[in-house]
C-alpha cells in the first residue's frame, strides 16, 4: 500500500513539474512576442514619420515651382502689355510719311527685344529670389534650353518680314497739288503690303523656279542606244532621182544632212514583230505620207521637226520609234522616271495619244501613265511612283510632279526619247520657260522629237535651238487643210446662220457625227439651248466646263450616245474621232491656223470629211484668211468672199484698215469701234459741260484732249493753252484759262494713280484681265477706273522710244479705292497664271 501511495506522488510530483515547466515556456515565448512586436511598432513609427517628410517636403517643392511659373508668366504678361502700350501711344500720334514705313517694324521689334531680354532676365536671376547658389530647377533648364530659342526665332523672322515690307507705288494724281505730307486730313490710303517689282518676282516665282538645274557633268549616264534603222535592199537601191519622185508623189519636203530614204511598207521600218502583229490587227494597211518619212528619221537616232495636215498619223510616227526605243532599254522599276517623255498642250490631247499608246503597250508590257491638271492627283502619284517607260504630260502638272516631296515622286534621269506634240501652241500659250526648264534637266544626249498641224516661222527659230542638228519633214503646204476635205464656205449675215444650220443638220444628222464650232462660251450654251428647243440631240464643250463633264461629253460624243457637239476652238486640237462627217464653223475662225485645225477634224487618216463655214461681210478681215486656206488645199473660192476679201485687202492698201496677222499674238485689250465712238461722244459732252467751245472732230480730238491732261500746274497749263490756242482766238484761251485754274483749286488730293505692268504676264492671264466683264467687276466693286494702255511686246523684243509695254492704268477719288482695285487685279493674275502652269 505505501509502495502505491508512494508512486502515486512521486507521479504527481512528475506531473507538477511539467506543467511548471510549460507555464515557463509560455512566457517566456509570449516575453518574446511581446517584445517583437515594441519593435515592429516603433519601426513602422519611424517610417511613418521619415514618409510624412518627404510628402512635406515634396508638397513644398511643388508649391515653389508652381509659384515660380505663375511669377515668369504673370512678368512675361506685363512686358507684352508694357510694350503693347508703347506701339498704341506711338500710333495715337504718328502722321502718315513716307518715314513711318519702317517705324513700325522698328518698334514692333524693340518691344519684342525688351520683353525677351526681361524674360531671360527673370529666368536667369530668378524671379522668386532664389539665390544662385541652389541647384538649377529643371523647369527654368528646359524653358531656357527649348522654349525660349523657337520664341526668339519666331520674333526675328517677325522683325524681318516687317522691315521687308515696301511702300507701293499709288501717287496722287496730277489734278492734285498735293505732297506726300499733305495727306494727313485723308486717312483713307493704306501703304500697299508689296511693290509691283515684288508682286512680278513673287507672280514668276512658280514652281518651275523651285525645280533646281541638274549639273550632268556630275551624272554618269548609262549609254544607250538611238539607231535601230537598217536600210533594206529595196530602198537602199533606189536612185537619188527615184527618191525625188517618190517624195514629190506623196508632197514631201525634207531639210537637213543626210536624211534617210523614204520607206514604203511597215515591214521596212526595223520595228519588233509585235508592233508588226498590233499595227495589222488595228487594221493600219500602208504608213501615212509623213509615217513613211518620220519612221526612218527618228529610227535612225536623228532629232526630227515633222509638219503635216491633222489627221495625217503624226503620234503613230512618234510612238512607234519610242516602242522600239524603250523596249532596247532595260524595265523601269518603282522609284525610277520614265524612257520616254511626251509633252503636250491640252488635256484633251495628252488623254488621245494616251489612248493611242494603250494599244501598243499592253503587246509590249509597256506602261504608260498621263499627268495633267483637272484630274485625280493622288492615282497619277500613285502610278508614276510604281515605275512607268512613258509619261504624257501637260508642261505645268508634270513640273508640279518633279517639284513635288523634293523629287521623290518621278524624276528625269532615265528619259532619252522627248516628244513635243504641237509643239508651236505650247510656245504660244507661254509654256516655253517651263518646256527649257523640263528639257535642261534631262541628259543631253537625248533625242527630240517635234511635231505639229502648224509650225510658224517664229516658233521654228526658238524651236531649232532646242534640237541637234535637226531634220525637218513637211507633208503638203505650210499649215495647209487635207485636200481630202471638202471645204464650203457661205456668207451669211448672223440672223439667217441659225436657220442654215437647221437646213444643213436636217441633211447630215443622220450620215454621221458633226462638230459646230463658235467663238465663245455663252455663244456655245445659247445655240446649245436652241437646238434642244428644236429637238435636235446635243453636247457642248468649252473650257469654263470641269475635267470630269469634258471627259464625259467627248466619251458621249465618241461612242455615239450623241452625234451633234456644239463647241469652242478648245476641241480644234487633239480630239481624233471617228466617222466625223462634218464641221461647221457657225462663227468664222479668226487666224488661219485655227481654221486649219478646225477644219481638220474631219477627212482624219485617209477617210473623207467635209467644212461649212459661215462669213458675213463684217468678218471681212478674216476673208483672206478663207481664201489662202482654200487655194493652198486645191479647192474652189466662191465668187463672193473673193469679193469679200479683195474689198478689205483694198481697204488695207489705203490704210483704213490693219492687216490681220495669221499668227496668235496679242497685242492687249482695244475698244470696239461702237465703244470708240461712245467715248468720243462722252469727251465732247464732258467739253460742253465745261464751258468748252466744240470744233471740229480733228481739233475736238486734239486741243480738248491735251488740255483735259493737267498737269498740277497753273503756269504750265496756261503755257500749254497759249501755245495750243492761236492768239486770233483770245476770248476761248481766257476761258479756257480760267476754268483750268477753276478746277485745279477744286481738285485738292482727290484722285490718286496707280500702273501694273502686265506685259510679261501668260496670255491667258492677260486676256482676263483686260477683259470688259473683269475690269467692270473690278470698278463696280472699288470706284476705281481701269484702262489699258501700251502696247504688248513678245518675249526678247524691247520697246523702241516713247513705247510702253502693256500695263493698266488705275485711278480712283481716294487712295484706298485704288489700291483695292490694284490688289483685286493682283489676285486675278495670280489665279489665271498658276493654272496655265497645269
Amino acid at each position: 500500500m505505501e509502495a502505491l501511495k508512494r508512486n502515486g506522488k512521486r507521479k504527481e510530483l512528475k506531473k507538477e513539474r511539467e506543467r511548471r515547466r510549460n507555464d515557463g515556456d509560455f512566457k517566456e515565448r509570449e516575453d518574446e512576442s511581446s517584445s517583437g512586436r515594441c519593435r515592429e511598432s516603433s519601426r513602422s513609427r519611424k517610417r511613418r514619420s521619415t514618409g510624412e517628410d518627404e510628402e512635406r517636403k515634396l508638397g513644398e517643392e511643388v508649391e515653389k515651382r508652381r509659384k515660380r511659373v505663375q511669377q515668369w508668366q504673370e512678368f512675361r504678361r506685363k512686358n507684352e502689355e508694357v510694350g503693347r502700350e508703347k506701339i498704341w501711344e506711338v500710333n495715337d500720334r504718328k502722321i502718315w510719311s513716307l518715314e513711318d514705313e519702317q517705324s513700325d517694324g522698328e518698334i514692333d521689334q524693340v518691344s519684342d527685344d525688351e520683353v525677351r531680354d526681361g524674360m531671360k532676365i527673370g529666368l536667369q536671376n530668378g524671379v522668386d529670389g532664389v539665390s544662385v547658389d541652389e541647384e538649377i530647377d529643371p523647369l527654368d533648364a528646359y524653358i531656357n534650353t527649348m522654349v525660349l530659342p523657337e520664341v526668339e526665332k519666331l520674333n526675328d523672322d517677325k522683325s524681318m518680314e516687317l522691315k521687308n515690307k515696301s511702300l507701293g507705288r499709288i501717287i496722287p494724281g496730277e489734278e492734285s497739288d498735293s505732297d506726300y505730307g499733305d495727306l494727313e486730313d485723308d486717312g483713307e490710303l493704306i501703304d500697299d503690303e508689296e511693290d509691283d517689282d515684288e508682286f512680278m518676282k513673287r507672280v514668276k516665282k512658280t514652281k518651275a523656279e523651285k525645280l533646281s538645274i541638274v549639273d550632268h557633268s556630275k551624272i554618269d549616264y548609262k549609254p544607250f542606244r538611238k539607231n535601230f534603222y537598217i536600210e533594206v535592199k529595196e530602198i537602199s537601191r533606189m536612185t537619188s532621182k527615184e527618191v525625188s519622185a517618190y517624195r514629190e508623189e506623196l508632197e514631201l519636203t525634207t531639210h537637213g544632212e543626210d536624211v534617210p530614204k523614204p520607206v514604203k511598207t511597215w515591214y521596212q521600218m526595223g520595228l519588233t514583230s509585235k508592233i508588226l502583229e498590233t499595227i495589222k490587227k488595228l487594221k493600219y494597211e500602208k504608213p501615212m505620207p509623213i509615217q513613211v518619212q518620220a519612221l526612218p528619221t527618228i529610227m535612225s537616232g536623228r532629232d526630227c521637226i515633222g509638219i503635216a495636215k491633222t489627221g495625217s498619223g503624226k503620234t503613230l510616227a512618234f510612238v512607234l520609234p519610242m516602242l522600239r526605243h524603250i523596249k532596247d532599254q532595260p524595265p523601269v522599276v518603282s522609284g525610277e522616271g520614265p524612257i520616254g517623255l511626251i509633252m503636250a498642250p491640252t488635256r484633251e490631247l495628252v488623254k488621245q495619244i494616251h489612248g493611242d499608246i494603250k494599244m501598243f503597250s499592253k503587246v509590249l508590257g509597256i506602261r504608260c501613265v498621263p499627268v495633267y491638271g483637272g484630274s485625280d492627283v493622288g492615282q497619277q502619284i500613285s502610278e508614276l511612283k510604281k515605275g512607268a517607260e512613258i509619261v504624257v504630260c501637260t508642261p505645268g502638272r508634270m513640273i508640279d510632279m518633279l517639284c513635288t516631296s523634293s523629287g521623290k515622286i518621278t524624276n528625269l534621269r532615265r528619259v532619252t526619247y522627248l516628244v513635243m506634240d504641237e509643239a508651236d501652241r505650247m510656245f504660244d500659250m507661254g509654256f516655253e520657260p517651263q518646256i527649257s526648264l523640263i528639257i535642261r534637266n534631262i541628259r543631253p544626249d537625248r533625242q527630240n522629237v517635234l511635231f505639229s498641224a502648224t509650225f510658224p516661222r517664229q516658233v521654228e527659230k526658238l524651236a531649232r535651238s532646242l534640237l541637234h542638228k535637226p531634220v525637218e519633214i513637211q507633208v503638203g503646204g505650210r499649215s495647209a487643210v487635207n485636200k481630202d476635205i471638202t471645204q464650203l464656205v457661205e456668207v451669211r449675215p448672223e440672223n439667217e446662220r441659225f436657220l442654215r444650220l437647221l437646213e444643213i443638220l436636217g441633211e447630215w444628222y443622220e450620215k454621221g457625227k458633226i462638230l459646230v464650232f463658235v467663238h465663245s462660251q455663252e455663244k456655245c450654251d445659247a445655240l446649245f439651248r436652241d437646238l434642244l428647243k428644236h429637238s435636235y440631240p446635243c453636247l457642248s464643250l468649252h473650257g469654263a466646263k470641269d475635267q470630269t463633264d469634258r471627259e464625259s461629253t467627248i466619251s458621249d460624243f465618241k461612242s455615239n450616245v450623241c452625234n451633234l457637239l456644239i463647241a469652242t476652238s478648245v476641241a480644234a486640237r487633239g480630239l481624233d474621232v471617228k466617222e466625223l462627217e462634218l464641221v461647221i464653223n457657225f462663227d468664222v475662225p479668226i487666224y488661219y491656223e485655227d481654221y486649219v485645225h478646225r477644219v481638220g477634224r474631219t477627212g482624219r487618216a485617209g477617210r473623207k470629211g467635209c467644212a461649212i463655214t459661215f462669213i458675213s461681210e463684217e468678218d471681212s478681215r478674216y476673208a483672206p484668211h478663207i481664201v489662202k486656206a482654200l487655194e493652198l488645199s486645191d479647192q474652189v473660192v466662191p465668187d463672193d468672199l473673193k469679193a469679200l476679201a479683195d474689198s478689205f485687202l483694198q481697204k488695207v492698201n489705203q490704210g483704213l484698215e490693219q492687216p490681220q496677222s495669221g499668227y496668235v499674238r496679242n497685242d492687249g485689250y482695244k475698244f470696239s469701234k461702237e465703244e470708240d465712238e461712245l467715248m468720243i461722244a462722252a469727251k465732247k459732252a464732258q467739253a460742253k459741260a465745261c464751258g468748252f467751245e466744240v470744233m471740229s472732230d480733228s481739233e475736238d480730238e486734239g486741243v480738248c484732249k491735251e488740255e483735259l491732261d493737267i498737269d498740277g500746274s497753273a503756269s504750265s497749263s496756261k503755257g500749254r493753252t497759249e501755245a495750243l490756242v492761236p492768239e486770233t482766238k483770245l476770248p476761248v484761251s481766257v476761258n479756257l484759262q480760267h476754268i483750268l485754274e477753276k478746277i485745279q483749286a477744286d481738285a485738292g488730293p482727290k484722285h490718286y494713280r496707280a500702273e501694273l505692268e502686265i506685259n510679261d504676264f501668260p496670255q491667258n492671264a492677260r486676256w482676263k484681265v483686260t477683259h470688259k466683264l473683269t475690269l467692270g467687276t473690278i470698278t463696280e466693286w472699288t470706284g476705281a477706273a481701269i484702262t489699258t494702255r501700251g502696247k504688248h511686246f513678245p518675249p526678247g523684243q524691247v520697246a523702241g522710244p516713247g513705247d510702253r509695254k502693256l500695263y493698266l492704268f488705275i485711278e480712283g477719288p481716294t487712295g484706298q479705292s485704288v489700291k483695292r482695285a490694284k490688289a483685286e487685279i493682283k489676285r486675278v493674275l495670280e489665279d489665271i497664271t498658276s493654272q496655265a502652269l497645269m
